[in-house]
């Protein structure tokens, strides 16, 4: 979900850019040269465009916010005891089995059962399990509530950020602590067994024990997310790496032999942060957040609301939600390691729609424009 508010945290900042610092293109500088596509050019681009959607839509919300905030709750220790069928308790008991052959069935059982695997180790495993749940809608559950939470994301940040002296990524620290509870409850529609159906507002954790839970959670993502984009800002300037201007630019980058390193200790750089950073802030709150859940909802996959006994029920006296340091100590390197896996999963699919989406518009664009003299 941290992907989509921090998406609508750019767009934010962006619009407030390019609102203050326009860049003009120099009076002196050649005009680039038009291309016009045919109608029917546009509408085929439309219409492949319209047939990825689907695909945009599962790699940039269904795995990077759902898949992932699974697979930090669940829990990949199996239950220490087995539900017992009716028909074995009514049975008459069967003759016991010598020592001998217990230990033999007992040895012939541990080789034939394999030990079970979290689910969300597989995306596949994960895409059946949120099917059987609640059809195809299961792989986007959360969403509509996602979109609130992008709207209100972009609007309040803008409106913070024009407020004189606030700086952008201040205005997004507000904002986000504004909207821990939408937050928080997008994260319990996610988890939950079966989607709920009573109003998103009634669904909604109480305020004041949702700030006191997440707001330094909150702190750290976005300290996370800070980190990263400065070291990567000013090891691009360092790096002396063409910058993006949000103003139109006709001037082609001259090309370098130490232009590809440079971009790839960039890129490397920039990778170590966000699993060094962003990724563990992440889980974090995720963690916590998930904490939060009403003790008599479900969940669709394994969660130990206990977090290996160090939370207690509400009833009892107990906080009733974990802490920023029991969230990250009960988080099993098993855990750690399956996280960070589908992350890397994630992103190579990612890749790969992008990839096959750009195979077949940039040629037909390519193939199809035609270059037209003098301005339009």
């Amino acid at each position: 979900m941290s992907h989509l508010q921090y998406a609508a945290v750019g767009l934010a900042v962006l619009k407030r850019s390019m609102g203050n610092n326009p860049d003009e293109p120099d009076q002196n500088t050649p005009e680039a040269p038009n291309y016009k596509l045919p109608p029917l050019t546009w509408g085929l681009v439309f219409l492949i465009t319209l047939l990825f959607v689907p695909a945009f839509l599962f790699t940039s919300y269904s795995l990077k916010s759902v898949y992932t905030t699974l697979a930090i709750v669940e829990n990949p220790t199996p239950a220490a005891y087995e539900a017992v069928a009716g028909d074995e308790n009514d049975a008459a008991p069967a003759a016991a089995p010598s020592a001998d052959e217990g230990a033999a069935d007992e040895e012939a059982a541990a080789q034939a059962t394999p030990p079970s695997k979290p689910v969300t180790a597989s995306i596949r495993r994960t895409y059946k399990l949120l099917r059987a749940a609640n059809g195809w809608r299961g792989n986007y559950r959360g969403f509509w509530l996602a979109v609130l939470i992008f709207i209100l994301a972009a609007v309040g940040t803008f409106a913070v950020a024009a407020i004189p002296f606030v700086p952008s990524f201040v205005a997004a620290l507000i904002v986000a602590l504004g909207l821990v509870q939408l937050q928080t409850a997008w994260v319990h529609t996610v988890i939950r067994a079966t989607p709920s159906s009573t109003p998103v507002w009634r669904n909604l954790p109480p305020f004041r024990r949702t700030f006191e839970a997440t707001s330094i959670p909150t702190f750290l993502q976005w300290a996370a997310g800070v980190v990263t984009t400065l070291v990567s800002v000013l090891l691009t300037k360092a790096l002396d790496l063409p910058q993006h201007h949000s103003g139109p630019s006709y001037e082609v980058p001259a090309y370098s032999h130490d232009l590809i390193w440079k971009a790839i200790v960039l890129f490397v750089v920039a990778l170590v942060l966000v699993f060094a950073l962003s990724i563990p802030a992440n889980v974090i709150l995720v963690r916590v957040q998930a904490s939060l859940l009403p003790p008599d909802e479900e969940t669709v996959v394994p969660f130990d609301r206990s977090f290996n006994g160090t939370v207690e029920p509400a009833v009892v006296g107990g906080r009733s939600y974990v802490t920023i340091r029991d969230a990250f100590r009960t988080f099993s390197r098993a855990s750690w390691k399956r996280v960070y896996l589908l992350y890397i999963k994630l992103q190579v699919l990612s890749i790969i729609v992008n990839v096959v989406y750009l195979a077949i518009v940039v040629p037909l664009v390519v193939l199809t424009s035609s270059k037209v003299e003098g301005p339009n």
